[in-house]
C-alpha cells in the first residue's frame, strides 16, 4: 500500500541525530521539521501538521517525558503519536514512565536501522488511517445530520419483504407511527389494496430504478399521497419520498377551475352567439319600423308642408330626429357589442398620419385653433385605434362649438412601458364629480338640449383601449375644457 503524505517532527538536542534520523526517514512523501529543544518543539508541534513525533528522551531544560505530558495535555496536540529514542539501557520503569506519558513505542540508541524505518513506517500508516477515519466519520455525521433534517422520507426497504430497514425522522412526521411500529410492518400494511397489487407487481419488474405515486394510510387514517422515487440494489430499495398532498390537492382544483373555465367558455360562446341572433334581430327587425316612420313623417311633409302650422312642423320634425337619433344609437350599440368579438390587429401607425386624416374629415365642422406636434408611432389596430381618435376629436369638437375661440389640442407623453396620447379642448368641460359615469354605456353628463350623442361615444373608446393592454382617463373642469387621455404599451 502506498503511503500518502506525511510530515515528521523531530526533537533532539543534538543536531547530528536529528541530521542521521532525518537521512534514514527521507522519502519523496515526507516532510521534517526539526527542533533542537523541547520549547521549539511544542511551537512546532502547536503551529504545523505533524502526524509523528520523534522524541529524544535525555534533554536539558525540558526532557522528553515533560514534553510528552504537554502534548498529551493540550487538546490541539493529544492524538499525534509519539516515538521516543532512547539512549538509555532498556530499563523497565523507564519505558513504563514513557508509555505512561503517552507514548507509542521506543527507538533505542544506536539505531537499527530496519527496525526503525519498519516502526516509523508502521506508526505513520496508523496514523494517516487514523486521520481518514475521523474524516469519514465526521462526512457521516453530516450526512446523517442532513437526512435527518430532510423533510422527504428516505429510507431503505427489502425488495423481497417490503420491510422498512432503516429511514429518517421525515418517516415517523410523515406517517405518524413510532420507529417501533413502522419497523415492524411492511410497506404493503400502509397502503390501499389497489396500491398494494401494484407494489408487488413492481417486485417483478427488472428494471434497477422507478418512481411512482401512491397513497399512503396514516396513523390517524389520513390518506396521503407520497411521490416515490427506488434505486434497486443487492435486494434492496434505495428510496426517498416527497409528501405531494398539498401539491395533488391543488392539481385537482386547478382541473375543477378548467372545468369551470370550460363551462363558462361555453356559457360565453352561447351567450356570442345569441348576442349575434340579438345584433341581426336589432339590425333588421328594428330599423324596419324606424324607416316606416321616417319615411311616413317625409311623405307628410311633402304632401302637407303647405297645409301644417308652426306647430304640426315642428312636431314633426321632433318625429324624424327621434328616428334618426335611434338609428343613430342602434349603429352605435351595434358597433359596442362587436367590439368583443373583433381581434386586434397590430401594425405600426404613424399617428400624425391617422390624427390629420381624422381631423381633415371633420375640418368643415371646426372653426378654431387645431394644434398638431410630432407624436410618436405606436403598434395598435388601425381601424380600432381611428376609432378612438374619431370619438374623442369629434368630442372635442361638439363640447368647444359653443365658446368664441375654440381651441384643439394633440399631444403625447412617455414613460418606458407606455405612450400617452391626449386630447385637449377649452370647452364645456364637466365636474369630475361624475367622472366615474363618463365611459359608461349610455351615460351622459350633459343633456341632449345641450349637446347631441347617445352616450355609447365614450364606451366603445373603453373598450377599444382596454383590448390594447391600455387604459383611459380624463380631467375637466366646468367651463374650461376637458383633457382625454388614453394609453398603449410601449412599440418593443
Amino acid at each position: 500500500m502506498k503511503e500518502g503524505k506525511a510530515n515528521i517532527l523531530i526533537i533532539d538536542d543534538i543536531s547530528s541525530n536529528i541530521f542521521a534520523l532525518e537521512n534514514l526517514l527521507m522519502t519523496e512523501n515526507r516532510t521534517f521539521f526539526k527542533a533542537t529543544s523541547g520549547d521549539e518543539g511544542l511551537k512546532l508541534a502547536l503551529s504545523k501538521p505533524v502526524d509523528l513525533i520523534i522524541l529524544d528522551v535525555q534533554m536539558p531544560e525540558m526532557d522528553g517525558f515533560e514534553v510528552a505530558n504537554m502534548l498529551k495535555s493540550n487538546k490541539r496536540t493529544k492524538d499525534i503519536p509519539i516515538l521516543f529514542a532512547s539512549a538509555e539501557l532498556k530499563e523497565q520503569k523507564n519505558m513504563l514512565k514513557g508509555l505512561e506519558e503517552g507514548a507509542i513505542d521506543y527507538l533505542f540508541k544506536p539505531l537499527d536501522p530496519e527496525i526503525t524505518k519498519a516502526k516509523v513506517n508502521m506508526l505513520i500508516r496508523l496514523e494517516l488511517q487514523r486521520k481518514e477515519m475521523v474524516e469519514i466519520n465526521s462526512a457521516l455525521e453530516k450526512s446523517a445530520i442532513l437526512i435527518n433534517n430532510c423533510l422527504d422520507i428516505i429510507c431503505t426497504i427489502d425488495a423481497e419483504t417490503f420491510k422498512f430497514e432503516a429511514f429518517n425522522v421525515a418517516m415517523t412526521n410523515v406517517l405518524g407511527y413510532s420507529s417501533e411500529e413502522i419497523t415492524s410492518q411492511s410497506l404493503l400494511f400502509f397502503l390501499q389494496e389497489s396500491d398494494r397489487e401494484f407494489i408487488k407487481n413492481l417486485k417483478k419488474s427488472d428494471s434497477n430504478t422507478g418512481s411512482f405515486e401512491i397513497q399512503i394510510i396514516c396513523k390517524d387514517s389520513s390518506i396521503k399521497w407520497l411521490q416515490w422515487n427506488i434505486v434497486v440494489k443487492g435486494g434492496k430499495w434505495f428510496s426517498n419520498a416527497r409528501d405531494i398532498t398539498e401539491r395533488k390537492k391543488k392539481d385537482d382544483e386547478i382541473i375543477r377551475l378548467n372545468q369551470d373555465l370550460h363551462e363558462n367558455i361555453q356559457q360565453l360562446e352561447n351567450a356570442n352567439k345569441e348576442l349575434e341572433s340579438f345584433s341581426y334581430s336589432v339590425s333588421h327587425d328594428l330599423r324596419a319600423p324606424l324607416r316606416s316612420i321616417n319615411n311616413y313623417a317625409q311623405m307628410l311633409e311633402d304632401a302637407f308642408a303647405a297645409q301644417m302650422d308652426e306647430k304640426s312642423t315642428r312636431l314633426l320634425g321632433n318625429i324624424k330626429r327621434n328616428a334618426f337619433r335611434m338609428d343613430t344609437l342602434i349603429d352605435d350599440l351595434l358597433a359596442f357589442s362587436r367590439l368583443g368579438r373583433k381581434p386586434v390587429q397590430k401594425q405600426s401607425i404613424n399617428m400624425n398620419d391617422l390624427v390629420q386624416h381624422v381631423y381633415a374629415d371633420m375640418q368643415g365642422t371646426f372653426k378654431g385653433e387645431f394644434v398638431l406636434p410630432a407624436l410618436p408611432d405606436i403598434d395598435a389596430d388601425y381601424n380600432l385605434l381611428k376609432q378612438v381618435v374619431v370619438n374623442l376629436l369629434s368630442n372635442a369638437i361638439k363640447y368647444s362649438g359653443k365658446i368664441e375661440e375654440p381651441r384643439i389640442e394633440v399631444g403625447y407623453t412617455k414613460n418606458p412601458n407606455a405612450v400617452v396620447y391626449y386630447i385637449k379642448d377649452n370647452g364645456a368641460g364637466f365636474d369630475m364629480e361624475y367622472s366615474d359615469k363618463l365611459f359608461g354605456v349610455f351615460q351622459r353628463l350633459h343633456s341632449t338640449k345641450e349637446f347631441e350623442g347617445t352616450g355609447v361615444g365614450l364606451a366603445i373608446v373603453k373598450r377599444i383601449v382596454e383590448k390594447h393592454g391600455g387604459t383611459i382617463w380624463a380631467e375637466a373642469k366646468v367651463g374650461e375644457g376637458a383633457t382625454f387621455y388614453f394609453s398603449l404599451p410601449a412599440p418593443v
